[in-house]
């Protein structure tokens, strides 16, 4: 609810006693009347600062009472808050101001208690999201990791594989055995994750909170690119593993590829 006008509580301030605020300091009372144009123009925070320079030249509690309305009206709720309780402390208060700085203190207290309760439930927020963000981000590094040392371990066995040109067609099947593993361990990683992909995206429709459609968002996306970044990687595997397995001399041989829950498998007779 909107406040009362200033100048009715300015007309309070000097009631009584405008002949001493005139003679003794003039320039007060100039700035006191300054102060409620501004307020009446909704310049509420420069009504208080022109207030607390009238006050500076004239302690009349009212003024007080005055800059903690203007500040209450411009937002600045802790100010305010502050501004009423010096008014209740200062000595010769009205007493029906006094009420109402008590009433108005009592409203800002909630106002601010919830103030701060939200700023509180978003900085809880706020760290979540960042903590799931970092755990995101750690993921993604393991798998990058885990990726480097695959390409590694793959490159290890080229160069041997290579170094003993003795072994000739032996050394390309195993090196095709390794990338279709790898091949179809990426089928297998990038199915899970985009089973799991979608049933986060079942969940995300029937969630009913915003929080919850959030986590459930965020988890769609997060399995999908992993998903993504798995079936990509089978297909070069897979690519690769076309180009090194030996075809010429596989009429001669029993092979065997097998997929379970559990991975994949390649054997046969050679």
């Amino acid at each position: 609810m909107r406040l009362a006008p200033l100048a009715v509580v300015l007309l309070v301030s000097f009631a009584g006693s405008a002949a001493r605020a005139a003679a003794v300091n003039p320039k007060a009372n100039q700035l006191a009347k300054d102060g409620d144009r501004l307020y009446k123009d909704g310049k509420y925070r420069e009504a208080a600062e022109t207030l607390k320079q009238a006050y500076e030249l004239d302690k009349n509690p009212v003024l007080v009472f005055n800059i903690a309305r203007a500040y209450d009206q411009a937002g600045e709720l802790q100010l305010a808050l502050d501004t009423y309780r010096q008014y209740i402390g200062l000595p010769d208060t009205d007493p029906a101001l006094a009420k109402r700085a008590n009433l108005a203190m009592d409203r800002l207290r909630a106002l601010v208690a919830r103030g701060e309760a939200d700023k509180q439930v978003q900085d809880a927020e706020a760290k979540r999201l960042r903590e799931e963000a970092e755990a995101a981000k750690k993921r993604a590094d393991e798998e990058a990791e885990r990726a480097r040392l695959l390409r590694d371990e793959f490159e290890r066995k080229e160069a041997a594989r290579k170094a003993e040109a003795g072994r000739g067609v032996g050394g390309r099947r195993i090196a095709a055995i390794v990338l279709g593993v790898l091949a179809l361990g990426g089928v297998g990683a990038g199915v899970g994750f985009g089973l799991s992909a979608n049933a986060s995206k079942g969940a995300f429709t029937s969630a009913v909170t915003l929080e919850e459609k959030q986590r459930f968002e965020r988890q769609t996306r997060q399995n999908a690119l992993i998903a993504d970044i798995s079936i990509a990687a089978a297909v070069a595997f897979g690519i690769a593993c076309v180009a090194v397995f030996p075809w010429a001399s596989l009429g001669s041989h029993d092979v065997h590829v097998a997929l379970s829950p559990m991975g994949a498998s390649i054997g046969g007779v050679w």
